[in-house]
């Protein structure tokens, strides 16, 4: 059994709660090198919270693609099938109408690992962290943070063509202060820009594909490691050609703070969703080298880039350029559904009080129906 999502409802609120479905949704995706160390020291910050041994679990980049990939989605339909609650009264979420969105998201693959004794009963799991995700609807937003822990930011996105018929142009601007000199004033600025040319077969380019996506997983040593997940083959059957994701776990950091003192959380918990694609169609492949994607290393962005790209050590106001080694275009229809807390963190309290407890539900699947001899019901509870 999976732990609950804790959230108020009401009847008067416009938090939706899941399963969503969202048809006919557009993906551009661009794929990149991403600084494994930085990636690790995410992991460490925001996953790997409290002792190892306590917590019964590691979370790693996946030494084998050391690549992250930022997506441009468009939902022209987004759809609740939550049931209404009876008690309350209210119209079922789908009787309430539809809204549409843009979102973007950066993707990292991560596998988490059992450690110490807890290494025979948890899974080797491979799952995704969004360090940034940012949208255009203001409702997204706060369902986002306050039902699925993922840290959405409220941008203006553009996700159009570009300069050339069948080319992509898409761009992010957030409230960002352009320097760290005292009172500067926050304002609107250009986080990310990204312009193609047409999708292939095209003439616009100016120069061949270096490779296929596909082929970046070729490698011996990426094989090799893959095949401890379960196999390359698999691995690849998971993504149609090649990393367009057919299934997609993400782990994120859902956490509340302490208002009187922010430093201090008064609940932390790991949270996964599955985003599930199907009826992928419409696949078209982008020349990598005529992609042109920058960063805009400016002011309090480059606390953004830090998280997950090489960036110089101090800000440098211009914009970092990245090497995409990959690019593509589809549409498919999502549905986002099974939402688990797996990991509880204990928080300590003032006055004397004991802490919070904390718990955990990362077992195996093979044991889960033997846990009822050994343990819990609904996860192992640590001090």
């Amino acid at each position: 059994m999976s732990t609950p999502i804790p959230y108020v409802q009401s009847a008067a609120s416009q938090q939706v709660p899941p399963p969503y479905h969202f048809p006919g949704v557009t993906v551009n995706t661009f794929y990149f090198n991403v600084s494994m160390a930085k990636v690790q020291e995410y992991c460490d910050r925001y996953l790997n919270i409290g002792d190892e041994k306590t917590r019964g679990y590691v979370y790693r980049p996946l030494a084998a693609w050391p690549y992250a990939s930022v997506l441009f989605l468009d939902y022209p339909t987004m759809i609740s099938a939550a049931p209404a609650s009876e008690q309350l009264g209210e119209v079922a979420y789908a009787d309430r109408g539809a809204i549409s969105q843009t979102e973007v998201f950066v993707a990292i693959p991560l596998m988490r690992y059992g450690v110490g004794a807890a290494r025979f009963i948890t899974d080797t799991t491979l799952e995704w962290a969004l360090p940034f995700i940012c949208v255009g609807n203001p409702m997204s937003s706060v369902c986002g943070r306050e039902m699925l822990g993922l840290g959405k930011l409220l941008a203006d996105i553009e996700n159009t063509e570009g300069k050339y018929p069948d080319s992509f142009r898409g761009s992010i601007s957030l409230p960002g202060w352009p320097d760290t000199e005292p009172g500067t004033k926050q304002a609107m600025q250009e986080f990310l820009t990204i312009d193609t040319k047409p999708v292939l077969p095209t003439t616009a380019g100016t120069q061949p594909p270096r490779r296929t996506m596909a082929s970046l997983l070729e490698g011996r040593e990426a094989m090799k490691l893959l095949g401890g997940v379960a196999s390359a083959a698999n691995f690849i059957d998971s993504f149609s050609l090649g990393l367009i994701p057919t299934s997609m776990r993400t782990v994120g950091l859902k956490q509340y703070r302490d208002a009187a003192h922010p430093h201090r959380a008064v609940y932390q918990a790991l949270v996964t969703c599955r985003a599930q694609y199907t009826r992928v169609r419409d696949v078209q492949f982008y020349n990598e080298r005529d992609v042109d994607m920058s960063f805009n290393d400016a002011g309090s962005f480059h606390q953004i880039l830090k998280v997950f790209l090489d960036v110089p050590e101090k800000a440098t106001g211009l914009p970092f350029s990245v090497n995409t080694v990959a690019a593509c275009r589809f549409m498919a229809d999502i549905n986002f559904d099974t939402m688990r807390v797996i990991r509880e963190f204990p928080i300590d309290r003032d006055g004397g009080l004991p802490p919070t407890p904390g718990s955990s539900d990362l077992i195996g699947r093979w044991y889960r129906p033997l846990r009822g001899f050994f343990g819990p019901r609904r996860g192992v509870h640590t001090p």
